[in-house]
């Protein structure tokens, strides 16, 4: 998880991949070829398209062809951008929003020489200021463009209040039963529905919530990863690790390391 990134994909075929949740908000751009993305119903993203993936939201990709695809990721603290109404797409799928919005023609050479000049800044190793003004127009980009059918994809008023309890909460040791209560229904009422509008499980949704705050902590603070555990409402350290190494594929030590620069 740095600052940002940015990048060009050329994939032939895309085969299904449950990538879980990203520690960042990542924002990709179809030009060409079209892949199918699950957000409670399989949907299409096609050219002219932005994805978006805000942080700690669970998602995948089912599959895809001759794609040309433009992404960005990065970390709004780090760009100053977390309360900036430019970031109100990433909390419109947050609340159900099918997460890709729709181009206007006359728009889509701007938004790829936008790609391009932010790929050239970082080569050139421009200033983290000057590669912050290309994102923030490309999030005007995203919110000049329109979303597609909002209105089917709202949750369940349980689910979404279960989902704005577990954001309000998921720092603190909060389970089912908690979220349940919370919500004013019975845990296997809740189970059920909550995993038929996300398709994940309660607390699936919240480890992932965790393990997102934790890339940022481990990014933006020195704390040791026993306090930060406890921070993040593991009371185990030994199974934060496990979680931590189960999802990104090192200890949050070793990813600590490797991505704190």
């Amino acid at each position: 998880m740095h600052a940002l990134s940015v990048g060009e994909a050329f994939l032939d075929t895309l085969v299904e991949q449950k990538h879980g949740s990203h520690a960042e908000c990542v924002l990709t751009y179809i030009v060409a070829g079209e892949m199918t993305v699950a957000h409670r119903v399989p949907f299409q993203v096609l050219p002219g398209m932005f994805n978006i993936v805000p942080p700690g939201v669970p998602h995948s990709l089912l599959e895809g062809s001759g794609l040309q695809v433009l992404w960005l990721s990065f970390c709004p603290d780090c760009l100053n951008l977390t309360s900036s109404d430019l970031m109100m797409p990433f909390e419109s799928v947050k609340r159900g929003e099918l997460p890709a919005r729709k181009t206007q023609q006359n728009r889509r050479d701007f938004i790829v020489t936008l790609f391009h000049e932010l790929m050239v800044a970082q080569q050139r190793k421009l200033t983290l200021e000057v590669q912050r003004s290309f994102v923030i127009l490309l999030l005007n980009e995203l919110n000049q463009a329109g979303a597609l059918a909002p209105n089917q994809t709202q949750y369940n008023a349980k689910v979404e209040s279960a989902l704005v309890y577990i954001q309000a909460n998921f720092l603190q040791p909060i389970g089912l039963n908690e979220v349940s209560t919370a919500v004013h229904v019975s845990p296997p009422y809740l189970a059920t529905l909550f995993k038929r509008e996300t398709g994940y499980t309660v607390g699936q949704w919240i480890t992932e919530k965790r393990l997102a705050q934790a890339c940022t902590q481990l990014l933006h603070t020195a704390l040791p990863v026993s306090q930060l555990a406890e921070t993040l409402g593991w009371s185990d350290t030994t199974h934060f690790i496990r979680q931590f190494k189960k999802h990104l594929g090192q200890t949050p030590a070793a990813w600590r390391k490797e991505n704190k620069k």
